[in-house]
């Protein structure tokens, strides 16, 4: 029967920009619940320049992408004429020119879902830490000082989180399991979304609705969980860093761009904000200036982009991704699709 079927269905040729652990090992992973004769798996070069990218996803009907890899538009695209799904490795999906994906008839889905707790998580512990000064402690006593009376003293204590304002920006699965954590001690959790939740979800999840304005006017952590798009694009600047209230904290586990950070810096240097905690990912060539632009800034914990690098979290990531590539292969429609032009 597996040799009727060779004979009469072409194999998948499917085209990983996903530069990391071996071809082997992917295949083993993403493949697992596929017949061997069911697909080609290639796996792009570590380096590789865009027009080697273009080379390499011509004559692919699945293409498995990051959020590092080259921004996918329309000529990126028209290049991979016969490609069926962008299948995204990531929840994060915003180096891809939707419109232009959805235009030429190519389904995209993402791995929603995968990092909600780790990336909630990460996003609680800097807020802890940042309500502590954790950061500051730790690294004075590491330069040999003992900085107990400059941290608390008569003019300053540290702060809890019980009776603040968690601010939630995008109440998405991350935002979700935030918002959980938040009520667990005892803060009074509000949110902003585009489509707000029902009156229902909004009493079982124990959180307020706020219009963008109030979100920033009154929270006294607010933590950002939106993609990247044209309209969330350094929605967070000056202005917005203006409204929110003295002495406040700001996590971004979201996207680099959602906020200006050189004016997140000048509101942390002028003392208008509290602390400010940033994992994103960021390009190689950006590190070295992201590094020097918060270099003078003390109580902020930067991380370089592992929220999301837990085991339950890895685990999920292949998956997901292994359940919607098979599902592709046999024709069936994927999950999690960001736009439904699924065709078979």
């Amino acid at each position: 029967m597996k040799d009727l079927v060779k004979t009469i269905k072409q194999p998948m040729n499917i085209a990983s920009l996903y530069p990391f652990f071996s071809l082997e090992y992917q295949k083993q992973r993403f493949c697992s619940n596929l017949e061997d004769y069911q697909y080609v798996y290639r796996l792009i070069e570590t380096g590789a320049s865009l027009e080697q990218y273009h080379q390499f996803v011509k004559d692919s009907d699945i293409i498995l992408a990051v959020p590092m890899t080259p921004y996918m538009d329309r000529e990126f695209l028209k290049m991979a004429s016969g490609v069926k799904l962008v299948q995204f490795l990531s929840t994060g999906y915003d180096n891809i020119d939707i419109d232009a994906a959805t235009e030429l008839g190519i389904a995209v889905a993402n791995n929603a879902g995968i990092n909600s707790v780790a990336v909630a998580e990460h996003a609680f512990m800097m807020i802890l830490m940042l309500l502590k000064k954790a950061i500051i402690g730790h690294n004075s006593i590491r330069q040999g000082k003992w900085i107990q009376n400059e941290l608390v003293n008569e003019n300053q204590f540290l702060r809890e989180l019980k009776g603040k304002t968690l601010g939630i920006l995008g109440l998405g699965n991350i935002g979700t399991e935030l918002a959980k954590r938040g009520k667990a001690f005892d803060a009074t959790v509000i949110y902003n979304k585009r489509n707000r939740l029902t009156k229902e979800k909004e009493l079982a999840l124990g959180v307020e609705y706020r219009s963008f304005n109030e979100l920033l006017e009154e929270s006294d952590v607010l933590s950002i969980h939106v993609p990247l798009t044209e309209e969330t694009y350094k929605m967070i600047g000056a202005p917005q860093l203006e409204q929110m209230k003295d002495n406040a904290i700001l996590i971004n586990t979201a996207r680099a761009d959602v906020i200006d950070e050189k004016a997140l810096v000048e509101a942390l240097k002028q003392n208008k904000l509290a602390g400010a905690g940033i994992d994103v990912p960021r390009s190689h060539d950006t590190v070295e200036e992201f590094s020097h632009l918060f270099a003078e800034v003390e109580n902020v914990v930067l991380t370089p982009h592992v929220a999301s690098a837990t085991y339950n979290c890895a685990n999920l990531f292949w998956e997901q991704a292994a359940e919607n590539i098979c599902k592709a292969v046999n024709g069936e429609k994927p999950k999690n699709l960001v736009n439904d032009v699924w065709k078979m």
